[in-house]
């Protein structure tokens, strides 16, 4: 066997046991064995009492973490590291997390680890297996949902806010906000903004716990609406993070019309997203993305900066462009412009 072959057999492989190590984090997280640990140095036996599993297979799902360098190990005891403090174990203060905090995250991905698991039914049949809880009524489903978007949000929010132009916009429209979390921070790198929040109801009252906990409330409205309906006008900016991949074509190609009437001559529009290249194969993390929407929406994907680039121009917007920012897991974000003069309504966006 040459190199080239055993190297990608080898590779193959390894893919495929790779959710081995996923599902024993995900399980470590679901247990709360991270805020049970804390601070302390406890055995096995003392780590499945705390959370009532069995002491020998405790003592199997630790050093696995150990080995995976999540957890340290000294003798018979098991400790959270220093960088396992950071961003596994809740914060104390008022609104109960950290900015480094990712187990809301990794216990939504729990949640979704049941549906993957159906991947090849949803295949044969081309719909999802359910369509996501959060988008239902229940409260405490939305707050868990809202509370994982904004572990990942933390992860670039600053960043983004110091490297988007926003010089001299004084209104933005956040569509689908969410947690806020992105606005937040472009009002803080920027002092003469203002910024509206637009979501569902429910979702805006997990929203306005955010805000106060940022000190926001001076800067940043919340408007419950929805945006496959109707938008509000006279913004200098839009901003809409993780929508496109819910939506399909045709109401995608809607919301870029509203997102155009709603905003005033020369304003900007900034779609974040898992943007694909024209092969709709790469970057990697996006393509796989537009499974997780087939298991999850009845017509979200992933799309390509192509196919963005089209609706935008048929909406009526201009210098169109795809920087390539270093944020994670292959997110990026396109931008474009409306013309500085106003121009004669052909039909009602749709």
């Amino acid at each position: 066997m040459d190199k080239t072959l055993q190297d990608f057999r080898s590779r193959i492989i390894e893919l495929g046991y790779s959710y081995f190590f996923a599902k024993a984090l995900l399980a470590a997280v679901k247990l709360d064995l991270f805020n049970r640990l804390g601070e302390s140095a406890l055995t096995a036996r003392e780590m499945a009492s705390k959370t009532s599993c069995n002491p020998r297979a405790m003592g199997l799902l630790l050093n696995a973490l150990v080995g995976m360098k999540v957890l340290g190990k000294r003798g018979i005891r098991y400790f959270n590291t220093p960088l396992t403090r950071e961003v596994l174990i809740r914060g104390r203060g008022r609104f109960q997390t950290c900015p480094y905090y990712i187990g809301d995250i990794l216990n939504f991905h729990n949640n979704l680890w049941e549906g993957w698991g159906r991947l090849e039914e949803s295949l044969r049949k081309g719909r999802p297996i359910k369509q996501h809880e959060m988008y239902l009524e229940d409260r405490a489903v939305t707050r868990s949902f809202i509370h994982a978007m904004h572990n990942t949000a933390m992860g670039h929010a600053e960043l983004l806010a110091r490297v988007v132009p926003l010089k001299g916009v004084k209104t933005l429209l956040d569509i689908g906000a969410g947690s806020g979390a992105f606005s937040i921070y472009f009002c803080k790198a920027n002092p003469g903004l203002r910024a509206t929040l637009l979501d569902l109801p429910k979702t805006l009252e997990v929203t306005r716990e955010f805000v106060a906990n940022y000190g926001a409330e001076k800067r940043i409205t919340l408007l419950p609406g929805d945006y496959n309906k109707s938008l509000p006008k006279g913004f200098d900016a839009v901003f809409l993070s993780h929508i496109i991949h819910s939506e399909g074509e045709k109401e995608n190609l809607g919301l870029m019309k509203r997102v155009y009437e709603c905003l005033n001559p020369g304003g900007r529009i900034m779609v974040q997203d898992f943007i694909l290249k024209e092969d709709k194969a790469n970057p990697p993390f996006a393509s796989a993305f537009a499974l997780n929407m087939l298991l999850y929406t009845e017509k979200g994907r992933s799309y390509s900066f192509k196919e963005i680039k089209g609706w935008l121009e048929e909406a009526g917007f201009k210098s169109i462009s795809w920087p390539r920012l270093p944020l994670p897991r292959d997110i990026s974000i396109v931008m474009a412009r409306r013309g500085t003069a106003r121009r004669a309504p052909t039909e009602n966006p749709t």
